[in-house]
């Protein structure tokens, strides 16, 4: 049976026409009237009734629309034979072509439609947080389409619905966190909802007109009709809530019914076709805010535990006991479903982590796991539904998801979600109410809609659609493990085989280059003079030098700082003179440290021997900064207070390693210059061998950190009164007051209600548009500046013309608001 009336609301009128759209074939009884004929008869040429111009634009509207999403084609400002204007909307509804005429919406005001949805979809393009879209959608849509009361219905896997956001005129109760179960929208009203997007009900008591039909022709099809009457039982249930008038827009995600938004009116509240066209066109772009969010929320999701996937299956090869590695990282696995514990069946055997059943009970819930699961994922919010005995361990485990992890059954995850004790609020109790639905679906009008709660017991938290994507995401892993478990050991094992040839190689490499270097310092010749003992010690400096800097680069995976080098080889003597070293943290590569070690070595004995080390006045300055324009790093070494020095007769291996070895493995430059008052060494060191150093690891200061409390009114718990009586105005400064956490505001739109709002409660500081319509707002800085409370003035005028002298000293804030600027007047009031 269709979804249909044969009724119309009386605001407009109909004429149904055949699929040529040349004749008429049937009618509302007052479409005569509204045409100025006496009757009219099926069959009639619809270019005689309504006119020639009037048919070849509906023509012409029809041609160019098609099908597309199930829109009616317009027609907005068509003269009628009665001299009125009318917008029509054209239908294809089965073999008839409905036509609705609807007295047309001011011409002038078609512009401001446009840009209020311009500024409607602007305001929620960027809104990322669903609880803060959801509160601006209902404010934009109470705001701008003049509605006492706006909702914004959220639906539950079950049907059910809850008020997700409101907004309503204060002498209204509030429905907001409110329950409502799927039966308050039937199964046919639901299916209508999914295709026809918008429905107005501009007066819920207004007599509906009836369609006139020739004897013998099947009922119309007026489910896409904007004037289709309420049924009988739906006009009842909007009289007990109280509305009079209301209209509702479909949000569609993913080709489903996710929700609504639901406006209703004290009063009747007719909506012409402009208005219609902006709340359609929002909640569609709503829905796909909505469906981008959600997209975005599981991408990420998605991603995140593809990673922890990747990590799990990298490690799984080399694992001995699978059961127990793998319950090692459901901790992560599991993190995007939200579970208290779990229990892994492998291999015969059960590995229990977290919160579970006693192990007595796992057997049953095995076998529950096989009759119901099978190879695909199940789950229940009451455990004790399927296992009576589940009651006496709901504390532990009230719910369980099934999770198969092999391909053929088997093996199974359950994951386990405690007993959460919940109170609901029902929109009423769906006990009062007849217990026969009505034709059309509904099951007829509550006697009252006073709060009914419901306290539920014995139950988890609803498994979501999101946990049911992760537990999928999660279960193709864990089969993949399972599967390929000894396949993976095999390649991990090839692989470690050739990691470890390659290692050997590279330990051999770098074995020969450093026995190469103990050479060429074994092979130095002895000095002209000196002594085997002498030249033994020597060769053991070196040796020493090139095994610290071997051991710090080991220790550092290939490199070294520059200053711990120096600090190592030069400790000995600082207690004997005096050392500075000043230069940036750097990090030097494994090469690099390997030849300064030995190049620092090499200068402090000779400092020791012959240089400003020898001496107690003696100093030694180290330095280092970079050349931007060689792209060097220059070294220096200066020494000063010593004994005079001279060149040396003879170069020695010092001389020989700084002036040749350095060039040669660096690629840099080095220079020696015997000073008079002590040795200067220059090295110019190619960058490539010099990174930053590492930042040093962070120290806990959350104690020395944490602020003192004071005993002053904290900016952010500060009540903010704001008078503005422009709507979109008004929530640009809550947006601007909103994201500087300054406090809560409390928005009122004249004089009355400021003044209502001082003497209920005493703001802290007040922003005062000046001009409020046809009043201003100096009443109120009266009584704010007599009770001692701060205020702003706002004003669009570039002069103080409006403000009394007495005023004149009030800070003004210009419109538009500029939110870091009015944040900090705030703040500077409040503190």
């Amino acid at each position: 049976m269709k979804w249909a009336t044969d009724h119309i609301q009386p605001h407009g009128w109909l004429l149904a026409c055949d699929a040529r759209l040349e004749r008429i074939v049937r009618w509302s009884a007052n479409a005569p009237r509204c045409l100025g004929r006496d009757g009219l008869a099926a069959g009639l040429l619809l270019r005689d009734v309504v006119g020639r111009q009037a048919t070849h634009n509906i023509r012409n509207a029809l041609a160019t629309h098609g099908e597309a999403h199930r829109r009616p084609a317009l027609v907005f400002g068509q003269d009628a034979p009665d001299g009125r204007r009318y917008d029509i909307a054209i239908h294809t509804a089965g073999p008839d072509i409905l036509l609705e005429w609807e007295p047309a919406a001011d011409p002038d005001g078609d512009g401001a439609h446009l840009s209020l949805l311009r500024t409607m979809i602007d305001r929620i393009r960027e809104i990322t947080d669903f609880d803060r879209l959801f509160r601006t959608v209902v404010r934009l849509f109470a705001g701008v389409l003049h509605f006492d009361r706006v909702m914004l219905y959220r639906f539950a896997e079950d049907g059910s619905g809850e008020v997700a956001a409101e907004y309503h005129v204060p002498n209204l109760e509030s429905f907001l966190g409110q329950h409502f179960p799927a039966s308050d929208i039937p199964d046919p009203a639901r299916r209508l909802y999914s295709t026809n997007l918008i429905r107005v009900i501009g007066d819920v008591g207004a007599v509906p007109i009836p369609l006139i039909s020739p004897a013998g022709m099947a009922p119309p099809d007026l489910s896409h009709a904007h004037l289709r009457a309420a049924t009988a039982s739906h006009a009842d249930y909007l009289r007990t809530m109280g509305v009079a008038g209301c209209v509702s827009v479909s949000l569609m995600v993913d080709g489903r019914l996710w929700g609504m938004i639901a406006g209703h009116h004290c009063s009747p509240h007719v909506m012409n076709m402009s208005q219609r066209i902006v709340a359609r066109m929002f909640g569609e772009f709503l829905s796909l805010q909505i469906t981008n969010l959600l997209r975005t929320k599981r991408l990420a999701m998605t991603r995140q535990t593809h990673t922890l996937i990747e990590t799990l299956l990298k490690g799984a090869a080399p694992v001995a006991d699978m059961p127990s590695y793998l319950m090692a990282h459901l901790t992560d696995l599991l993190s995007f479903v939200q579970c208290d514990g779990a229990a892994l069946w492998v291999g015969g055997q059960w590995t229990l982590h977290g919160v579970h059943p006693p192990p007595a009970a796992m057997d049953r819930l095995l076998g529950l796991a096989r009759l119901c699961a099978g190879t695909q994922i199940w789950h229940t919010t009451c455990l004790s539904a399927q296992v009576p005995d589940a009651a006496a361990y709901a504390a532990q485990a009230a719910g369980v998801m099934v999770v198969p992890i092999s391909s053929q059954p088997g093996d199974y995850l359950l994951v386990f979600r405690r007993e959460v004790v919940r109170t609901l609020k029902w929109g009423a109790d769906p006990a009062d109410r007849p217990s026969q639905q009505a034709e059309d679906g509904y099951f007829g009008p509550r006697t009252s809609f006073a709060i009914w709660t419901q306290q539920v017991t014995g139950e988890c938290l609803p498994w979501s659609g999101d946990d049911m994507e992760a537990a999928t995401l999660v279960r193709s892993a864990l089969i993949e493990v399972m599967g390929a478990y000894h396949q993976l050991q095999l390649t991990e094992r090839a692989t470690a085989d050739l990691r470890q040839r390659m290692l050997n190689e590279e330990l051999n490499h770098r074995v020969k280059n450093i026995l190469s270097v103990v050479q060429s310092l074994v092979s130095q010749p002895l000095e002209p003079g000196g002594t085997v003992e002498g030249h033994a010690e020597r060769l053991r400096g070196r040796i020493r030098a090139l095994a610290l800097a071997h051991d710090q680069a080991v220790r550092s995976e290939g490199g070294g700082l520059l200053r711990a080098l120096l600090d190592a080889e030069l400790a000995p003597y600082r207690e004997r003179c005096f050392i500075t070293c000043d230069g940036p943290p750097v990090w030097l590569t494994g090469r690099a440290l390997s030849v300064l070690a030995l190049v620092v070595h090499e200068l402090a004995t000779n400092a020791v021997k012959y240089g400003a080390l020898a001496h107690a006045h003696g100093r030694l300055d180290i330095s280092w900064s970079h050349d931007a324009a060689a792209d060097e790093w220059r070294i220096a070494w200066r020494e000063s207070g010593g004994p005079g020095i001279a060149p040396p007769v003879r170069r020695g291996f010092g001389s020989v390693l700084i002036e040749r070895g350095f060039p040669h493995e660096l690629g840099g430059r080095a220079h020696i210059n015997y000073r008079p008052g002590g040795l200067e060494v220059v090295m110019d060191l190619p960058a490539r061998h010099v990174n930053p150093a590492p930042p040093p690891v962070a120290q806990d200061v959350t104690a020395a950190a944490s602020p003192t409390p004071g005993k002053e009114k904290k900016v952010t718990d500060a009540d903010i009164l704001l008078v503005e009586d422009q709507f979109l105005i008004a929530m640009e400064a809550e947006w601007a007051i909103e994201e500087s956490n300054l406090g809560q505001v409390r928005t009122v739109a004249s004089v009355y209600e400021a003044l209502t709002a001082i003497r209920t409660r005493v703001p802290d500081v007040a922003i005062l548009d000046v001009n409020l319509g046809d009043e201003n707002s100096i009443e109120v800085a009266h009584m704010l500046r007599a009770r001692g409370v701060p205020f702003i003035f706002a004003t669009g005028y570039a002069d103080r013309t409006m403000i009394p002298p007495d005023l004149r000293d009030v800070p003004v804030e210009r419109k538009p608001y500029s939110a870091t600027a009015l944040a900090e007047r705030i703040r500077q009031l409040v503190s």
